[in-house]
């Protein structure tokens, strides 16, 4: 079927002007066929607390005084292809070092994560529809060690199913939302994640972006709790909300740059509570 012209131009525009980091880095919108994009993305954050179960602690309080914050940097590459009209594919890999202060320090791959989208209904073919894409993904675990302090992930294999949905309400303004679940193998819990957002293009090529998100692990093992020890931090009931803002700037049609703050709200249960996140990308569409 032909693609409706606004809806190629608008699937270029998204690519050259990143979005707010999703929950787990998709979008509803997929690219044109045949059209392939790389991006870049640098991420540095920190947390000076962290909940042992639900109860908030100082990284100090934790370590006996060996870290003042909890420090991780982290860089990966995403490729994304436009296979057939409403079929995309996607590939991360990344690298990460996690510091708590004196107490552990970690670096290694991360998980990579390997992705295909299928759009079930397009907004653009149907107006009075919103967008809704179906995805899932294998996650392939990455050469850390999770059983520490400073895991960089939780050191299995697994497998990602999620639902968007998106509306171009505007030309300049859209709205979506992202649902999904995780499941892992070994004892690592089942985990589900969330996020709402929108967009607003306020230039020609500037765009602002603000998000909302979330993810929880399940299971009852909480750190220090009954059952744990070290070598299960990966197995513990994780929980945690963001707030997100973004800006992007395109350029030379094919290109875009993409400026993100992030902050962990409280209520967060056996996790760091991030004080801020911030990444920035680049994005190259072929």
């Amino acid at each position: 079927m032909t693609k409706p012209p606004i809806r190629a131009l608008l699937t270029a525009t998204f690519l050259a002007l990143p979005l707010v980091a999703l929950a787990e880095g998709a979008s509803p919108w997929l690219p044109i066929p045949g059209q392939l994009s790389l991006t870049l993305n640098q991420t540095e954050q920190s947390g000076s607390d962290a909940y042992i179960g639900t109860t908030k602690l100082s990284a100090a309080a934790i370590t006996g005084g060996a870290a003042s914050k909890f420090q991780r940097s982290t860089t990966n590459v995403r490729l994304g292809y436009g296979l057939a009209d409403a079929v995309s594919l996607d590939a991360t890999i990344g690298y990460s070092k996690v510091k708590a202060g004196a107490a552990d320090s970690d670096s290694g791959l991360t998980d990579s994560v390997i992705g295909v989208s299928w759009r079930v209904l397009d907004e653009f073919e149907q107006p009075a529809l919103p967008t809704l894409t179906l995805r899932g993904a294998a996650i392939l675990k990455g050469n850390y060690d999770g059983a520490r302090l400073a895991a960089i992930g939780n050191d299995q294999n697994g497998i990602e199913l999620a639902v968007l949905l998106g509306k171009q309400i505007t030309p300049s303004f859209a709205l979506w939302t992202e649902v999904g679940v995780q499941n892992r193998s070994g004892s690592v819990p089942n985990a589900r994640f969330y996020e709402v957002g929108a967009r607003y293009r306020f230039a020609p090529q500037w765009s602002a972006s603000l998000g909302y998100g979330g993810k929880k692990y399940g299971g009852n093992l909480d750190i220090g709790g009954p059952g744990f020890s070290p070598a299960r931090f990966q197995d513990v009931r994780a929980e945690r909300e963001l707030v997100k803002l973004g800006v992007g700037y395109a350029f030379a049609s094919n290109q875009g740059l993409a400026l993100n703050y992030a902050k962990a709200l409280s209520g967060g249960r056996n996790t760091v509570k991030d004080d801020q996140i911030i990444g920035l990308s680049y994005t190259y569409g072929f």
